[in-house]
């Protein structure tokens, strides 16, 4: 048990009782709380909704008002990301009517939308409007960037739903959602932690559609529109590209897309992109022109050999618009350097050579070539006055290829060249010069995963709750790998803010979980944080973010508060629209059949048929329990029997006859069989009897299928996806109390 921390917190304990401590947040609420259409809870600002489970709810409030900090932080984040991207950019809102519809901001505590490892996802809603899911537990500058990151995506999908349709599209989305953070929140610099992969990787094209194994570099590229935009001291240079990029006439699945209109707008500001690029491999060089290029990380150089022809490493070979850095040392202090280059055909290069002297990069001396495509083959060059640099570098970047079609994608691929370097006077007269140049080769690398969620580096703590009861509260927090002083964790936990009472200790530091149990009293709040703990039992690093949780019972024995249905089973339960089983189980998984689901749709509306009157509508529908609410609904029109006159009342209600049977009951007027202009799900046919439900349900976004995936009409629902999509149904029409 660390003592120092003890102490620390007495003292705050005692600071604090004498000083009020106030939050301030700027978001202002338009509603209370109320219930959620995904989650269990919802709250409203000016643009957007905010959903959000019971825990999320329960987190510390420290200014008292009943809306926990993390859903403060969260809404004032929201909205100064629509101000600043919106408002003073000029971006187009991503929604339509936004006066009356609102952006879902989802807290995803339970990783119902986010895949394993992702902070932040942006996708559509089955009715076409953008949503946004985060992981709440963050600290609060993680959760600021994400939002902001996450809102530009939505931007993006507002301009198009299909915005990324290529790899290297969505790679640019990526780097400018970075890119956004920094606008948003430039305080944070949290992209500084992905420049490592850009540094290291150079030699990949800017316009690269794959990226290197097992790195973040499509986030890392941030740092070609940072550089953009502080090349041209213009932010409105990225919206330039992006709306380039919607109004073009160019074919979506066109390679060259993105290239096309950065090189469009670049030519509008009077530069050609050859050019700045070739200026982009200077910055990176130096870093002295970028505003923060103090904390950037040093970019990879090759030691180059001399006096030889050298065919470069096929797996640095630099793609278009990469770059290879080539480090010569002046080991004899002479005043030239001599610089041969033998590039492929049809493939055009530049080159500058950028001396050395007392470790600093000697601009102001250096010389460069531009090689054309159909230019000869070879070409050198020469940079004098270096005897006082200790050494020279080659700056070489494959530029434009005749090949630039749109028909395949040559970012991609690397290009072999081969190199004569020398320091001295002259060339040596007897080195030969065989060396024809006429392949390329693949760089390596995976394709992006823009669905699959945004991630980030890790570098701090990031705690969060895996599941809890009335006993006991499961914890789960990342491994901070790359510090090699940490042995193990500490929970420290307590029933008062900022001030623990108990701690646990994990001994072990690939241990990332902890189940608590001792001292817990339920129903009463209990607040933890985790530290990383060193060898002598010392903090290493910040703590991580502080959450709450009110250990209760569950509901039902098979339904835990992570599972993903809790927050609409609970609320149905709530309003006696459903209900368990006699042995405290709930059954989410167990199919639902025609009579079950008629039971569950009459009795939420408050309706108890008569079992005298109604009975005997079907030949299988008699007197059974079920009688009265299958004949209930024959009576009112809501269901028809098969064509051989019977109900099936213990038939697996299946997908599409769900959704027809919710309707009818709550009297939406829609007619079976009417045609639709067009459903979300590739699998269902527009003249399809079921179109018009199906169609109208994704109209209202109360489907968890996913646009653009198979719908699967015949399969089955069960208890626990019809608790969500009725739920959802009786949220969007009013017809839940609040």
């Amino acid at each position: 048990m660390n003592l120092r921390r003890i102490v620390v917190f007495l003292f705050l304990a005692l600071f604090f009782s004498s000083f009020a401590v106030v939050s301030v947040f700027a978001a202002s609420f338009e509603s209370d709380i109320v219930n959620g259409f995904i989650k269990r809870r919802a709250i409203t600002t000016e643009h957007f909704r905010i959903e959000f489970s019971d825990i999320i709810k329960n987190q510390p409030d420290t200014d008292g008002d009943g809306i926990s900090d993390l859903i403060e932080t969260v809404a004032d984040a929201a909205e100064e990301s629509w101000d600043v991207q919106i408002e003073e950019m000029g971006f187009d809102v991503p929604i339509e009517d936004e006066l009356s519809r609102r952006i879902v901001l989802i807290l995803d505590d339970k990783n119902e939308y986010l895949s394993s490892g992702a902070v932040g996802i942006s996708s559509l809603l089955t009715n076409g409007d953008p949503y946004i899911a985060l992981d709440p537990w963050m600290s609060d500058d993680y959760l600021q960037i994400t939002v902001a990151h996450e809102f530009f995506h939505t931007i993006q999908f507002g301009y198009d739903t299909g915005f990324a349709y290529t790899d290297h599209g969505i790679n640019w989305a990526e780097a400018t959602a970075v890119w956004m953070e920094e606008k948003v929140y430039d305080d944070v610099d949290d992209y500084l932690g992905y420049l490592p992969d850009f540094f290291e990787y150079v030699d990949y094209s800017v316009f690269a559609s794959i990226t290197p194994t097992d790195s973040l570099y499509e986030y890392a590229l941030s740092i070609w529109p940072i550089f953009l935009t502080e090349y041209f001291e213009d932010d409105n240079l990225i919206k330039d590209i992006w709306e380039d990029y919607f109004d073009s006439d160019t074919e979506d699945e066109d390679t060259m897309k993105v290239y096309d209109s950065v090189k469009d707008v670049v030519e509008d500001n009077d530069e050609e992109l050859q050019e700045v690029f070739q200026e982009f491999t200077l910055w990176n060089l130096d870093w002295e022109d970028y505003e923060e290029g103090l904390y950037y990380p040093e970019v990879t150089l090759l030691e180059g050999a001399q006096g030889e022809y050298t065919l470069i490493d096929e797996y640095y070979a630099p793609a278009l618009y990469g770059t290879n850095y080539l480090y010569f040392y002046n080991d004899d202090w002479e005043d030239d350097f001599y610089f041969h280059v033998v590039k492929s055909e049809g493939v055009s290069f530049v080159v500058t050579l950028v001396p050395v002297e007392g470790g600093d990069t000697m601009f102001s001396k250096a010389e460069s070539v531009l090689i054309g495509e159909d230019e000869d083959l070879e070409s050198e060059i020469t940079v004098s006055d270096v005897g006082d640099a200790e050494a020279v570098i080659a700056v070489v970047s494959p530029l434009d290829s005749e090949d630039m079609d749109g028909d395949y994608y040559p970012f991609d691929e690397g290009y072999l060249y081969y190199y004569l370097a020398q320091f001295g006077d002259s060339i040596e007269e007897d080195i030969e010069a065989d060396t024809e140049v006429e392949e390329s080769s693949e760089k390596e690398g995976e394709e992006s995963t823009m669905g699959e969620g945004d991630t980030r580096a890790e570098d701090e703590l990031n705690l969060s709750v895996m599941s809890y009861d009335e006993d006991s509260v499961t914890l789960s927090w990342n491994r901070l790998t790359e510090n090699e002083d940490i042995v193990g964790y500490e929970v420290w936990y307590g029933p008062e803010l900022d001030y623990y009472s108990y701690v646990y200790e994990v001994d072990k530091a690939h241990t990332t979980y902890a189940k608590i149990s001792d001292y817990l009293v339920e129903d009463e709040i209990c607040y933890f944080a985790v530290y990383a703990i060193d060898e002598d039992g010392l903090d290493v690093g910040d703590p991580s973010n502080e959450i709450a949780v009110i250990p209760e019972e569950w509901l039902f024995e098979d339904l835990g508060f992570t599972d993903d249905h809790y927050d609409s089973i609970s609320a149905l339960v709530e309003e006696e629209i459903f209900e368990g089983y006699p042995d405290g189980t709930f059954g989410a998984d167990l199919d639902i059949n025609r009579a079950e689901l008629l039971k569950i749709l009459i009795e939420g509306q408050g309706i108890t048929p008569d079992e005298d009157e109604y009975k005997n509508c079907f030949p299988d529908v008699t007197d059974d329990w079920y009688a009265k609410y299958v004949c209930y609904a024959e009576e009112q029109g809501w269901v028809q029997g098969y064509p051989d006159n019977t109900y099936k009342p213990g038939n697996t209600v299946n997908k599409v006859e769900a959704l027809k049977i919710l309707f009818n009951a709550y009297e939406a007027g829609l007619v079976e069989g009417t045609r639709v202009s067009e459903l979300p799900f590739p699998d269902l046919g527009l003249k399809a009897w079921y179109s018009i439900y199906v169609y109208e349900a994704a109209e209202l976004g109360i489907l968890t299928e996913a646009s653009g995936d198979d719908f699967n009409p015949e399969n089955g629902r069960n208890r626990g996806d019809m608790a969500e999509e009725l739920y959802r149904y009786l949220v969007v029409e009013e017809l839940i109390k609040e």
